[in-house]
């Protein structure tokens, strides 16, 4: 049986509370999760690179606003928005202890960790899943999003629909190959059950710009593994294999892969995760 140490915390920062999971014990690896998803994305992963790689400690937030983490009213999540954020969020968990060495990033949350690494230079690799990059264009209905009083009025139809759209919204996601969890599909859609935390979803939405990224990738050279699914309906095979071309770092296409790989192929990427840790570990300059 499993010794693996697990716990949760609520860690207040100035924008508000974020519930972080832990698992392991040891040198910090930070796990970002999809732009309207929650830490639970990435645990399926976590909880195998924590059993077979010990020494290493598993931070999986929901960010701000998102799962059960609570957010202040009126923030903005722009890409700058959200690295400010993870930055304090580091700080309050470990304010003496080393930065994260390894970040893991599924779609807008491989966005968020390349930016997170170009801000701070401990991190020396990436893990990028499924990742929004600079040549992703955000739908252009969602500018209507930047307006409150549309916000207003969308959360409140949005909030009793949450169950089934979210049904829709991962059924696409995964592919022809994956069918998603009932508790998953529940999980995913729960937070958005009420007209608030509805309309903090749109607020989200209509802050995403992925073309940021462009000014705000790593400008050296970092260890990074980028993986994708041949079926992933948001994010074209061809943008995430020219990211990978652009860090230089090899690049990975699941056959029957779609945009959930965190949940339809964790043993992968827990070993693909685990290969980046053994690159860092025998690192003398990490």
């Amino acid at each position: 049986m499993s010794q693996r140490r697990s716990d949760e915390r609520n860690v207040a920062i100035g924008d508000g509370t974020v519930r972080v999971a832990i698992l392991g014990q040891g040198r910090p690896v930070l796990f970002l999760h999809g732009i309207s998803a929650h830490g639970r994305a990435w645990r399926p992963v976590a909880e195998r690179f924590a059993d077979e790689h010990r020494g290493w400690e598993c931070w999986l937030p929901d960010l701000a606003g998102r799962g059960v983490s609570d957010a202040q009213p009126g923030l903005s999540y722009t890409l700058d928005d959200e690295v400010r954020r993870l930055r304090q969020l580091v700080r309050a968990i470990a304010p003496d202890g080393p930065w994260p060495q390894l970040v893991a990033g599924h779609s807008q949350g491989a966005a968020i960790a390349l930016a997170l690494a170009r801000a701070e230079p401990e991190i020396g690799g990436l893990l990028l899943s499924n990742p929004v990059t600079p040549e992703i264009r955000s739908p252009s209905v969602l500018r209507l999003l930047r307006y409150a009083a549309v916000r207003r009025v969308a959360g409140g139809v949005l909030a009793p629909l949450h169950a089934p759209l979210g049904h829709l919204v991962l059924r696409r996601a995964c592919g022809p190959a994956f069918r998603a969890p009932a508790d998953l599909v529940a999980a995913y859609a729960r937070p958005w059950a009420s007209s608030h935390r509805a309309r903090t979803l749109l607020r989200i939405l209509a802050d995403w710009r992925p073309a940021e990224l462009e000014d705000r990738m790593p400008q050296r050279p970092i260890a990074a593994h980028v993986v994708t699914g041949a079926h992933d309906p948001r994010i074209p095979v061809e943008a995430a294999e020219h990211l990978a071309s652009r860090l230089g770092c090899d690049f990975t296409v699941c056959r029957d892969g779609g945009h959930v790989l965190t949940e339809q192929h964790p043993q992968l990427l827990a070993r693909l995760l685990g290969e980046l840790a053994t690159g860092l570990s025998a690192d003398p300059g990490c």
